[in-house]
């Protein structure tokens, strides 16, 4: 994914020479798949263990699907999500959120020590330091890590 036409980039300024690469944002579909698929294995669950039985299980799936947004707090994972933004230059990942400008934060590429997609909807970065981050709900973590990847190993021009 590249940078949509309409959005205006980075508000971190770059540096001489830097050039953005590609710009991903949280998609409110995968949120919502995730949240399907986690009410559906909780259904699931409680089926297994004899607590209902198959047409009481379907009546169930979409009210497990919302206690788990509601209950377990989901929800409020992605109203506080829906605003991240990350872009991919030729030297940094940077994240940015309109909700929480203070969370604001830059990883030159060369302090990203390991990449894990997590199912479809997520990206998991571990950094130098021993921290890590994850790029929630965006589809194509495997392409996101493969293009995150590619710019590590392009030889910086300075």
């Amino acid at each position: 994914m590249t940078l949509e036409p309409h959005h205006p980039g980075p508000q971190t300024p770059l540096v001489a020479g830097e050039t953005v690469l590609a710009m991903w944002r949280p998609r409110f579909w995968l949120f919502a798949q995730r949240a399907l698929l986690l009410g559906f294995v909780t259904a699931l669950g409680l089926s297994g263990f004899g607590f209902l039985i198959w047409w009481q299980w379907l009546l169930a799936l979409p009210v497990l699907t919302l206690v788990y947004v509601f209950v377990f707090d989901d929800y409020a994972t992605w109203v506080r999500r829906r605003s991240d933004c990350w872009y991919l230059t030729d030297r940094r990942l940077i994240y940015e959120s309109a909700d929480t400008p203070g969370e604001q934060a830059t990883v030159p590429l060369s302090g990203i020590a390991w990449m894990r997609p997590w199912f479809w909807w997520s990206l998991r970065i571990g950094l130098t330091g021993g921290t890590a981050t994850t790029i929630r709900f965006v589809p194509g973590p495997r392409e996101i890590r493969r293009r995150i990847e590619a710019a590590q190993n392009q030889p910086q021009a300075n």
